[in-house]
This record gives structure tokens, sequence and C-alpha cells, in this order.
């Protein structure tokens, strides 16, 4: 039976910035279920949900055997995949708190992410409304970001619009301040032309073209919360780029480098993809059908364990292209990485620590903590790469790899062969697209 609420009234009741999380998954073949743990203080829990273009609103007022605010509406015709919004009205002592609509992927119930945790709370979301600059740091840098990497990135290519974030890259050569002459002869000094350079690094606040090797011939987007976590969970809800030698990520890092530089303090690759429509090594394609999350740790760059702790997944026909939701799911004794709440990546604290299982040797630089270098604050990176180290000279692509890991001026390769890539680029399918970010703290 169906419950109508009076919406007027509900309008009026106080609203407050308060999340829960309810698990809302598929039962049997096409039953919809909706579950809150219950809290001290819940007496009412009215739950609206769009779907398929039909509203309907369910109404809990008690909770079950398990401590559950349920609702299973067995005439809801849902199926996995399905993409629904919701929201919730939790009456919490006298007062309701209403949540903001929010959109998830259906999955069957065995397969949902347990949410349950009294202490849990938001330390950080952004809808994109508009974009609040003093809540990330923007990456301003030309400096490669580690992988030799041919954008820079700089604050025009990070905007919001339509309700989105946009991280898209462009090229160079569209640049009022740039043409294809100042690529092969020209400087590019990143103060000058955005006021500032957050990585000094490789060149990264000043470069001019050298030798054979030409300017970055790209310019892209890359952010970072200001907000950071230890412990918790992340979602993003985003569309990754298509196109050739693209290579976006969601991944968080260490706010203070509490253990040292790279790999040292951790990094956690929530998803990495790269945008090439095909790119086969080993019998296996990892192109844009494809998504990866890793976790990076070691005493220094020779010594990362990666491979202890990378796993990926192929799309079930089609890519990864259009909207997902890519969460981490973080605490003292697990990390796991989901995309639409289906599992990625599992990595169990190892019971020896992660020093011991990796086999290091010398001085254990993260002392008895088992969970070390994952036991401290992080915060969350969003960006959009071109080029660099991600693609391997090995694999068999769309379009044909046109610079090599031993070249001495793999941008000017790869800028002197855009005639075999560009193509794929169209619009804005090249921009990774935010809808949501948000980061909770347990």
């Amino acid at each position: 039976m169906h419950y109508s609420i009076n919406l007027l009234f509900l309008a009026a009741l106080v609203a407050a910035t308060r999340r829960f999380y309810p698990e809302i998954s598929i039962i049997g073949n096409s039953s919809l279920r909706l579950s809150l743990p219950d809290e001290d203080g819940m007496s009412r829990v009215v739950y609206e949900v769009r779907s398929n273009g039909k509203e309907r609103t369910y109404v809990t007022e008690s909770k079950n055997d398990d401590d559950l605010w349920e609702y299973v509406d067995l005439d809801a015709e849902a199926n996995t995949g399905d993409m629904i919004e919701y929201k919730m009205s939790v009456l919490l002592g006298d007062k309701w708190i209403d949540t903001d609509w929010t959109t998830v992927s259906l999955v069957p119930r065995g397969m949902m992410v347990p949410r349950k945790s009294k202490r849990a709370h938001t330390v950080f979301r952004d809808d994109f409304n508009s974009f609040n600059r003093g809540a990330y740091t923007v990456e301003v840098s030309s400096w490669g970001g580690g992988n030799g990497e041919f954008q820079v990135y700089t604050p025009e290519n990070v905007y919001a619009a339509n309700g989105y974030l946009y991280l898209k890259p462009t090229l160079t050569v569209d640049h009022q301040a740039f043409d294809e002459g100042k690529l092969y002869n020209g400087r590019m000094d990143v103060n000058s032309l955005w006021h500032t350079c957050t990585n000094g690094v490789n060149s990264g606040c000043d470069r001019t073209s050298f030798g054979n090797e030409i300017l970055p011939p790209i310019m892209s987007g890359k952010v970072t919360t200001n907000a950071c976590i230890k412990y918790g969970r992340v979602n993003v809800r985003a569309r990754i780029p298509k196109g050739d030698w693209i290579w976006p990520a969601v991944w968080m890092l260490s706010c203070d480098r509490h253990y040292g530089n790279w790999p040292r303090s951790g990094e956690i690759d929530i998803m990495e993809s790269r945008g090439n429509l095909r790119a086969v090594e080993g019998g296996s394609d990892h192109g844009v059908s494809y998504i990866a999350s890793t976790l990076h740790w070691g005493p220094d760059s020779s010594h990362n364990a990666y491979y202890l702790t990378h796993k990926g997944k192929h799309a079930n026909g089609g890519d990864w292209h259009g909207w997902h939701t890519y969460s981490l799911e973080w605490t003292d004794r697990h990390i796991i990485t989901y995309v639409d709440d289906q599992e990625v990546l599992r990595v169990n604290t190892p019971s020896q620590g992660f020093w011991n299982w990796a086999h290091f040797q010398g001085h254990n630089i993260w002392g008895n903590s088992h969970n070390a270098p994952f036991d401290q604050p992080f915060h969350l990176l969003l960006n959009v790469a071109v080029g660099g180290g991600y693609f391997g000279d090995n694999a068999q692509y769309n379009t044909p790899k046109p610079w090599h890991g031993g070249s001495s001026h793999p941008m000017r390769d790869f800028w002197e062969h855009r005639g075999d890539w560009l193509p794929t680029w169209h619009g804005d399918d090249v921009a990774m697209l935010i809808d949501y970010v948000e980061m909770i703290q347990y």
C-alpha cells in the first residue's frame, strides 16, 4: 500500500544538512527495497523515489526486527542498472530532516555496500551548481604530473557548467598566448599567464622549448579538495572521457605526506582509465571499456608494491564513458573500491602490516601500524592527463602510438601525429564531467 504525504507540510518542516545512507536495491525479480539503519530518536522515515518517469512516496512508521526502517515495493518493476533518484525525510526527535535528491544505479541486494555507522558524517560535498574555488587547490603547473605527461594544468580548463564540474583538455595552440611557432620556439611562464604556479618541479613554473622538444601541446585541469578524511566513504559521480591518449583519474593522497614523499605516504587510485577505444595488451583490452583501481605504497619509487593491490573491471558491453558512481569504502580493516556499488578492488589490512606483507627490507618506516601508510587523513584529487607513461609501447591501440618510451621529444612526436588521434576527440566527450563529490568521515 502506498501512502501520500502533504508536500506543503513537508516543505515547512525543519531542514538540516545531515545525511543518511539508505540501502536501495532490488530483491526478488523486480521489487524495490529501501532500508535505513535505525538511530536513536527516529520515529518515521519517508522515501520519495523518481524512476522511469514516475514518482512515488513511501512512508515507514516503525522499524523492523532488524532495526531497519524498511519499505518494499512489490510493484516497482525494478531492473538491475536502472537509474533512480531518491530523497528522504526523517523524523528525528521532534524535527524533520530532509536530504537532497540523490541518483543511484540499482543492483541486487546482495551487492549493496554496507553503510551502517551512527558516527558517520559528511565532511565535504559539492554538487557543482557553481565552482567554489576556495574549496580546492587548482593545479597550475606544466611539470608533467610525474609520468612525463603532455599537459599543462591551468585554471581555464576547470569550470562549472550545467550543474557539472568540467575538467576538459584543449589544444595549447588554441590559447591566445600561443601559436604553432611558440609551441616549437617559445616560453611558457606559468606565473605570468595564470598569476600563480603550484608546482615548480621539472620546470613546472617556467618552461621553454629546448632541443627538439616542444612546449606542452595540451592544456587540462586538475583539482585537489582542501577537505580531508581518515577512514570513511568517498562517492564521485562522473562521466569519464573518450578520446585517444586521455587519462582521467579519481584518486587520493596523504594530506600532509605524513610518512614522506611518494609512495611512502601512500596513494589510493579509486578510478583510472584510458580514453582510447582500444588498448589491447596481454590479450585484454585496457581502453575506455576498462577501469582500474590501485594502491601505491612503498619506501621509495623503486620499491612500490602496487602490483599486490591492483585490479580492474571491464564494462559489461560497451564502455565506461557514460555516467557512473565511483566509490571508496575505507576503514582500519579494509580498502574497497566500487563502480555503481559493484566491487572493483578489495584490500584487507594485512595482519602483519603492509611493510611485512611486501617483504620490504630494512627499517620499517611505518612503525607498528598495520594499516600504514593508509592510516592518515587523505584528500581527493580529480584530473585529466594526456599521454605519458600510462600508455605502454607494447599495447595495440586503435590508432598508432605516436611516441615511445625512449624518445627525447615525446611531446613533439605526439603533436606531429595529431592527424591520427585528434579525430577521436569530439567536443565535451574529451572532458571528465563530475556531477557531485562527497567525503563521509567514519
